[in-house]
């Protein structure tokens, strides 16, 4: 686990005292640098993740949530606080040991996995009424695995809102999932740079 320092923020009203990386270029190790897959982004505190925050809060208890690579897990923390049953998930061991003293320290109950989108998700115990994404469409390669990834983590008629600052594969993102989903965009009072992508599921 890295160096963690303390800091308080709010999210639609509500504070959240979080302990995070003190440095993230202290987790750029040569595996990172070598595989990007390693790359330490779980570990920002991005503008997607204060958007996708603000705009969950305002759905009603007891949703049943799925973050998917939810690094920090600021947007799952605010849904679980606003009533939410929220699942969390993220593939490093560090995002989610991280996650789990957060939300300790939060009081937010919420379940914390380590968990690879591109592998089964009956662990998961799918399907959920809303699955999100903040900053997760970094290269092409995700629109692919994510998109395949949805059918099978989504109930009828749920929703999936993906959080992006304006990343080229977000578009292409959106192009391709019109093709089987309804796709329009949720408010948020997060950081204007940030669009929440949103794709209905047939009922």
């Amino acid at each position: 686990m890295p160096e963690l320092v303390e800091r308080s923020l709010s999210v639609a009203g509500r504070a959240l005292d979080l302990l995070l990386p003190r440095d993230l270029e202290e987790l750029f190790t040569p595996r990172a640098y070598a595989d990007e897959r390693f790359a330490p982004y779980w570990a920002e505190l991005w503008p997607s993740a204060l958007a996708l925050a603000d705009a969950v809060a305002a759905v009603a208890p007891g949703t049943r949530t799925l973050e998917l690579g939810c690094g920090l897990g600021v947007p799952s923390l605010r849904a679980a606080l606003a009533g939410h049953d929220v699942t969390a998930t993220d593939w490093t061991p560090d995002a989610v040991a991280l996650l789990e003293g957060n939300a300790a320290r939060n009081g937010a109950r919420l379940a914390v996995r380590a968990w690879d989108w591109t592998t089964d998700p009956a662990p998961l115990d799918p399907p959920f009424d809303l699955v999100v994404a903040a900053d997760v469409l970094y290269e092409r390669a995700q629109v692919g695995t994510v998109l395949t990834a949805l059918p099978a983590l989504v109930a009828p008629g749920g929703q999936v809102w993906v959080a992006d600052p304006g990343r080229p594969a977000a578009r292409e993102f959106t192009a391709r999932a019109a093709r089987d989903w309804a796709v329009d965009r949720v408010p948020h009072a997060g950081p204007a740079e940030v669009a929440i992508h949103r794709l209905r599921a047939p009922a």
